[in-house]
């Protein structure tokens, strides 16, 4: 990683390495980051690393002990009850405005976005090559983003996309054992309800999508 980067740019180019590879699964949950080791790999100064690992504590995915460092957050069944029941309620809110204030562009990018998903196989092969599964991972964000990119509230979609990278993270390490289910059918319903401008049940399918997703991670874990 180039050090000629501004400063700003550096902090920011590996914070989002960082947070990239913790949800790809790259760092087993509970495990050490250390700073030297995590310079010495991008090339950056430990001052860099630190207050990227920093902002990473700040949104939930790396634990700051003062006498232990940084380390990956562990996992919990607790924890992840408590993820999941916050963004069905914040996701839910943002999304009844984004359906209230989506204009046309905004109907053509779900559209756009749902057929994207729709063409990319999801990651269900324990052994699927981590380029394939990444690229799904990237265009389910997308898609989830999308349903809710009209609501006004900038504040309310900055916890609803905190809230979604620590359910994320908790989906890769328990992917391999989620059983089978039509997340396509799950996403048409989902956006067909959008499109309608139907808020009661496009709340209704997110919700129960949401909580499926619950049933099937704390059952597997």
């Amino acid at each position: 990683m180039a050090k000629r980067e501004g400063s700003s740019t550096l902090n920011e180019n590996v914070t989002k390495k960082l947070q990239s590879d913790i949800l790809a699964g790259q760092y087993e949950p509970g495990s050490p980051l250390i700073v030297s080791e995590l310079a010495k790999g991008f090339n950056v100064s430990v001052a860099v690393v630190r207050e990227a690992l920093t902002r990473l504590a700040n949104q939930g995915l790396v634990l700051q002990n003062p006498n232990r460092g940084f380390s990956v957050k562990t996992v919990s069944e607790e924890d992840l009850k408590s993820i999941l029941e916050a963004r069905s309620i914040n996701e839910s809110a943002a999304l009844r405005l984004s359906i209230a204030h989506g204009d046309l562009t905004w109907e053509s990018n779900v559209i756009a976005v749902h057929h994207k998903l729709s063409q990319t196989a999801a990651f269900k092969e324990v052994n699927q090559k981590l380029a394939i599964r990444e690229e799904w991972a990237d265009i389910h964000r997308q898609f989830h983003y999308e349903l809710i990119a009209a609501c006004p509230n900038h504040v309310l979609l900055d916890i609803c996309r905190r809230l979604w990278d620590l359910s994320e993270f908790y989906r890769h390490w328990s992917s391999s054992k989620e059983p089978t289910r039509d997340g396509h059918a799950e996403h048409k319903a989902l956006t067909d309800a959008v499109l309608s401008r139907d808020s009661d049940r496009a709340v209704e399918i997110f919700r129960a999508h949401i909580q499926l997703t619950a049933d099937n991670l704390i059952d597997n874990r």
